[in-house]
């Protein structure tokens, strides 16, 4: 059994990076008070009215309840990184992208003057600002950046929020004529005046020929439920949406820890998208990635290239879980070309 509702994220600072700690470090103890349940085959009289009890609280706060025949692992600590060595492959495969990442990171600073501008409490319902759980420092700054750097004729984000204020601050300081799509059902905070488009439906449920739109050069973000299930948004995104992108999309997928795994406060969100984007980037698939932000947080020299503009955001956390990656094509001649 799973009972599952998405927990609001940790505050600034409460999920270091720690991909590269000593692989004989002990992982942290967590507690299995949420398995016993599921671990139970057959539970006894007495713990049947705990059980529906619980069932029907659950319903009672707006969760969704997933009866399962057994739990979803016997081991729930994380598999890779938190303590553990990182997954050794993906490790060396984004160990070869480090030219392009601290290549995207340079592009970055070059918008450093621009993202000090941006200031770090709420200064207006449209106005995208830095003291937010929702998009890490990182996180904030590369989609500006790279908004701003390239100019795509539409952007499209699938989760909509914090990102669509940064996206469109960018669109905005660079004069552009890009359009905002939002693909959201629910957005956390009130974007329709920011964008062009809406689209207020799940991604599953949505019309994907939006996405035969794009064209080189063009920005996706996606950031959705982060649960890879029959039918959920990122089982479509993964199997029907970037596999069919036009060759020079670029495509940032947030909340991922590549190459460690999700980290252990997260192990009730049952999150498992990422598992989905790593099993694409092991198979080889047409892609190069452009940045991964949590491999760079925790790179001492790729994180050195960002190190001035944090020191003038106070209480910004320089972390970051979005991964960038472009579709297939040829880049121009930096990581950011739209090919």
């Amino acid at each position: 059994m799973i009972v599952s509702r998405c927990p609001r994220r940790p505050g600034r600072g409460q999920y270091a990076p720690r991909i590269f700690e000593s692989p004989e470090q002990p992982a942290p103890r967590l507690s299995r008070r949420r398995v016993l349940l599921g671990r139970l085959k057959q539970p006894s009289a007495y713990l049947e009215p705990l059980v529906h009890g619980g069932l029907a609280l659950a319903r009672g706060a707006g969760a969704h309840v997933l009866r399962l025949d057994f739990p979803p692992s016997a081991d729930p600590l994380p598999r890779w990184g938190h303590g553990r060595p990182p997954h050794a492959r993906l490790l060396e495969l984004l160990r070869a992208a480090e030219p392009d990442f601290r290549a995207s990171l340079e592009v970055v600073a070059r918008h450093a003057d621009a993202l000090r501008a941006i200031p770090l409490a709420p200064a207006g319902p449209r106005e995208p600002y830095w003291h937010t759980d929702w998009l890490p420092g990182l996180d904030a700054a590369a989609l500006y950046a790279f908004v701003r750097e390239g100019a795509p004729r539409r952007y499209v984000e699938i989760g909509s929020g914090s990102s669509t204020a940064f996206a469109a601050r960018a669109v905005r300081d660079g004069g552009h004529a890009t359009e905002i799509v939002s693909l959201d059902p629910s957005p956390r905070a009130e974007v329709d005046a920011l964008c062009d488009r809406v689209v207020r439906a799940p991604l599953e449920r949505a019309d994907l020929s939006l996405f035969a739109e794009l064209e080189a050069g063009d920005v996706v973000f996606f950031d959705g439920s982060h649960r890879a299930f029959a039918g959920s948004d990122a089982t479509v995104f993964f199997l029907e949406v970037l596999p069919e992108l036009p060759p020079g999309v670029l495509v940032g997928v947030h909340d991922v820890f590549l190459p460690a795994d999700y980290p252990p406060s997260w192990r009730g969100r049952w999150y498992s998208e990422q598992y989905l984007l790593a099993a694409y980037l092991l198979g080889g698939a047409p892609v190069r990635p452009v940045l991964a932000a949590y491999y760079a947080s925790g790179s001492a020299h790729l994180r050195d290239v960002l190190a001035p503009l944090w020191r003038d955001l106070p209480g910004v956390h320089p972390l970051g879980t979005s991964f960038w990656l472009r579709s297939a094509g040829e880049a121009r001649g930096d990581a950011l070309g739209a090919g």
